[in-house]
């Protein structure tokens, strides 16, 4: 029996060449203290579904989780600018493959011991706990599947450095959770004694994928006969909320109230009533109302020390100063409240408070974003569907490092953190057969982009660029550490990898090298 041994910096395909590469070998792995590493198993075994499976390790550092990769099947290539494309000769020069095509992208966890019939690939990570001894460690990872058994050599180095605890930690995340669709995902109804299950195992993934920010729902409307607006009912938003911080949450956030309609509207409307603006009499009327409920579920809950409040989802420059009307209604009924909104203009200073900014528009206004830091401004970046293109994302026909490097970026930037849209707004029952979640009827996101994880057995299944994300924020740790020691060396290292975010490394050899680089400075 063959097998091949792949960084988890590379994506691997049903028909990859095991021939190639490492073969049979041993994996080599470096990791910091409180942190995991991952490597990637390809194998000549085809599987029927009903193998036994089981594995032992002797490296005694580490925990070792073992995760079958299934596939999945990308129909569409990126667009060279917008959502995605069939021409292949537009794209060719930055995606992978040629659509369609599978990709073993997703992780299936092997603790129920249930393997999926196919070419037998595993997903390896190791759990390195906070007190492991620094050093190096060998090791074996034996993986039965049935009467099929494999055996690889494993040589760890761990070092000295700990990654800090999410609690404490110096780069945040957040990873939009959408809670409807966990009802059609998982065939379960809100408040239910199953909803909460799948809940709280899609939020133990969010921490475990390093969030420690989400955003919790919005207020819902109360109307009178007539359909006018007359309250707001907050109970699945304190549900929601006090379940996120029971798990270990550091911040949860308000859901959105407002959006202008087109890009260009002078003015914002209400979410509930698109009809009215925000900077009506109306608007100002049912906002009072709205956020004085707000403030009531925060101070009833005691969440003051824990709540920030979302306003806009990406406020543009035309109508900034309806933005700022609408921060101001918000502070003065929720006094003290930090507002964190993914914007897209300049134009709003004082109206928030975290700023998270599109990648591609951080660098179109680099200079009047770094003028804001320089201010004492804090900026995160975020990506989304747009742009598509070579711009680094977390998108299945990417450079798997176009998931792990945007971390990099941000602290290039001096952002302390990272947002992306999409955590589980794909259709559970057809994500797999086709990771191009619809748009509309005729348009998709790009490949993957809605979703990082897959509908799985009451849980949620990482995908590889879910696991990607994670070793993202475990570099972005390492990076700001030895910026705070060496801040032009930082800059050397990370500009080894990526210079913008779509002038970047494909190579996963380079950024395998440039980060036990960093490990090797830092001890």
């Amino acid at each position: 029996m063959k097998y091949r041994i792949f960084s988890e910096n590379d994506w691997v395909y049903p028909d990859s060449d095991i021939n190639e590469g490492c073969q049979c070998g041993t994996a080599k792995l470096y990791a910091p203290r409180r942190s995991d590493v991952c490597f990637q198993i390809l194998t000549d075994i085809l599987l029927d579904g009903t193998e036994s499976f089981s594995v032992s390790s002797t490296l005694g550092q580490c925990d070792v989780e073992v995760y079958q990769l299934l596939a999945a099947t990308c129909k569409e290539n990126s667009g060279p600018k917008t959502y995605t494309t069939l021409k292949y000769e537009d794209v060719s020069s930055f995606v992978t493959r040629k659509a369609p095509f599978d990709v073993y992208e997703v992780t299936k966890p092997l603790d129920k011991g249930e393997l999926e019939e196919g070419r037998a690939a595993f997903y390896i990570r190791l759990n390195v706990p906070s007190d492991a001894v620094p050093g190096i460690h060998n090791g074996d990872i034996t993986i039965k599947a049935g009467t099929n058994d494999i055996t690889v050599p494993v040589e760890l180095k761990i070092y000295n450095t700990t990654i800090p605890a999410l609690k404490d930690a110096n780069f945040h995340m957040i990873n939009w959770l959408f809670y409807e669709r966990l009802e059609d995902q998982y065939n379960t109804e809100r408040r239910t004694e199953k909803y909460e299950s799948v809940l709280r195992e899609n939020l133990r993934n969010q921490l475990d994928m390093r969030n420690d920010y989400i955003m919790i729902p919005a207020g819902e409307p109360i109307r009178d006969e007539s359909g006018k607006v007359v309250d707001f009912d907050f109970s699945f938003v304190e549900y929601v909320g006090n379940i996120a911080l029971e798990e270990g949450f550091k911040y949860i956030m308000g859901g959105f109230v407002a959006r202008f309609i087109k890009w260009d509207d002078p003015d914002n409307a209400l979410l509930w009533d698109k009809d009215v603006g925000c900077t009506t009499i109306e608007g100002y009327r049912q906002l009072k109302i709205y956020f004085t409920r707000a403030w009531e579920c925060v101070t009833k809950n005691n969440w003051q020390n824990n709540y920030m409040q979302c306003l806009v989802d990406e406020p543009q420059f035309p109508n900034s100063l309806a933005y700022r009307a609408l921060s101001g209604i918000c502070r003065k009924n929720m006094p003290g409240v930090i507002i964190n909104d993914p914007v897209e203009t300049t134009d709003i200073a004082g109206a928030v408070d975290v700023w998270v900014v599109k990648q591609a528009v951080f660098e179109k206004h680099l200079e009047n974003f770094q003028k804001l830091q320089s201010f004492g401004e804090e900026m995160w970046i975020y990506t989304c569907g747009f742009p598509a293109g070579s711009m680094m994302n977390r998108i299945v026909d990417l450079p798997l490092s176009a998931s792990r490097l945007p971390m990099w970026m941000c602290c290039k930037y001096g952002c302390p953190g990272f947002l992306h849209w999409g955590y589980n707004a794909h259709k559970g029952e057809s994500e797999r057969a086709d990771v191009c979640s619809a748009v509309s009827a005729t348009t998709h996101y790009p490949p993957g982009n809605a979703h990082v994880v897959y509908t799985g057995d009451g849980r949620p299944w990482y995908s590889v660029r879910g696991h990607l994300q994670r070793a993202g924020s475990y570099d972005a740790e390492l990076l700001i550490r030895l910026g705070k020691k060496d801040h032009a060396k930082a800059l050397e290292l990370i500009e080894k990898c990526c210079r913008t975010f779509d002038d970047y490394e494909f190579s996963p050899e380079v950024i395998d090298k440039t980060r036990v680089e960093i490990l090797e400075i830092l001890g």
